[in-house]
């Protein structure tokens, strides 16, 4: 903002955080935005749902290149006062804090929303009271496209465990809102089935079998990367000191499980481990969840002398420089490995509560047996002889199983993910001109 710009301006664009005028506020945009004629050509990018000051994955891959073109406008939205971290908007794009008068008349005009989670999360506003709304734009006047994060391998929404479907559906305008999307992403033909199933009642036809965009970041050259990545990958490669990083990165679990069902390594475990990683020159990177409800109990263990380094999204905020620094992946049911092979990185499951995740918590859409390509280890045992046969050079190079899994998760092998929606996108706003 200028500093000779006017004071109205200034105010316009301050961030309300009252709850009885900012509920006002929103009332008269529902009004105006139903009237306020629509610019196909500006698209609304949205901060990550619960980290707002933060551009990433999907949008942020779509975000890089919509923004060189001379067509479009791009505008992102960001939430609590901090504008995303590493963007450079520079060519027609422009920054907004969605809280403000500026930015929801901004949004009004937007004629392409590209959501990465829903309408309710992407637009979430937070008032001082601790109170939560969000704006309800007019979906049938606009394009909206799903840049849903990555490849499920759990249950989610209307594939949920009963008791969490009611739980994630009783929101009924998130849930209603998935039959006007116009377009949702998806990495493979298998992919597209199980993304329409999960976001039923959108029409099949509307799932585009067209990669992930934050796919590129892992195959792109990292000449081509965003600065900020290329720092993140530099910072990675000095502090793995040419070890190899192995990283470790275990699924979000439900709130009221989480404490009893995250791993509690014990003190013996953690130094059988180190000695396991320092014997084969490796280290082990943690990146828990971003929601945080599950903490990676090794943290404990790390120190300068120990083979631990903190991953955490606090640090590295996208997954793919994280990605590319690795080695190989452990996980539980993250779909974090899918990503990895892409770059075909090995991978192990730490499987120790597969019963219960599969029948109380989130479930799984795959069998494990089809769908993980690694070895699966049910105990703490089973996970060190893992790392130890695959850091010793057993099993690291992909095999005709670990071809099997790539071919059902991913339809293309390139870097062309975030063009290919921009051209679905594009293609719905020709024919919606023409009408």
């Amino acid at each position: 903002m200028s500093q000779v710009e006017p004071s109205w301006q200034r105010w316009g664009h301050r961030r309300i955080t009252g709850a009885g005028i900012g509920r006002l506020l929103l009332a008269a945009w529902w009004l105006l935005d139903r009237v306020v004629p629509k610019r196909m050509d500006h698209w609304a990018f949205f901060g990550h749902p619960l980290k707002p000051d933060q551009l990433v994955e999907n949008a942020r891959a779509v975000f890089e290149q919509a923004r060189q073109r001379h067509d479009l406008h791009c505008h992102v939205f960001h939430r609590g006062g901090t504008p995303p971290l590493g963007l450079d908007p520079a060519g027609r794009a422009h920054v907004w804090e969605l809280g403000s008068i500026a930015g929801l008349w901004a949004l009004a005009r937007c004629g392409v929303l590209m959501l990465t989670n829903s309408t309710a999360m992407d637009m979430s506003l937070a008032w001082r009271n601790g109170g939560f709304s969000a704006p309800r734009p007019a979906m049938r006047r606009r394009v909206v496209v799903n840049m849903w994060h990555g490849i499920p391998l759990k249950r989610l929404f209307a594939l949920a465990n009963p008791a969490q479907r009611r739980h994630g559906d009783r929101i009924r305008s998130r849930r209603l809102e998935r039959r006007h999307y116009d377009g949702l992403v998806a990495s493979s033909d298998v992919d597209s089935h199980a993304m329409a199933a999960i976001f039923h009642p959108i029409p099949p036809s509307r799932v585009w079998a067209c990669g992930l965009p934050r796919n590129d970041f892992l195959l792109m050259p990292e000449s081509q990367l965003p600065a900020d990545l290329v720092e993140s990958l530099a910072t990675l490669h000095r502090l793995r000191a040419g070890r190899r990083l192995v990283l470790y990165a275990p699924t979000y679990r439900d709130a009221s499980v989480a404490e009893r069902l995250s791993y509690p390594f014990s003190p013996d475990e953690i130094e059988r481990l180190a000695q396991v990683l320092q014997r084969h020159g490796a280290v082990l990177g943690l990146r828990g969840h971003y929601l945080a409800n599950g903490p990676v109990a090794l943290a404990s263990g790390a120190g300068h002398e120990r083979p631990f380094l903190d991953l955490g999204h606090e640090h590295f905020p996208e997954i793919a420089p994280v990605l590319r620094a690795s080695w190989a992946v452990v996980t539980d049911y993250s779909s974090v490995y899918i990503d990895a092979l892409c770059l075909e990185r090995p991978v192990v499951s730490f499987a120790y509560d597969l019963e219960h995740y599969r029948d109380h918590q989130n479930g799984l859409l795959y069998h494990m047996g089809l769908a993980f390509p690694g070895p699966v280890a049910r105990d703490f045992d089973a996970l060190i002889n893992a790392l130890d046969r695959l850091l010793s050079g057993d099993g690291a190079l992909p095999d005709d199983r670990y071809r099997m899994v790539q071919r059902i998760f991913f339809a293309h092998a390139d870097a062309n993910s975030a063009q290919r929606v921009i051209a679905h996108t594009q293609a719905l706003v020709d024919a919606r001109r023409r009408r």
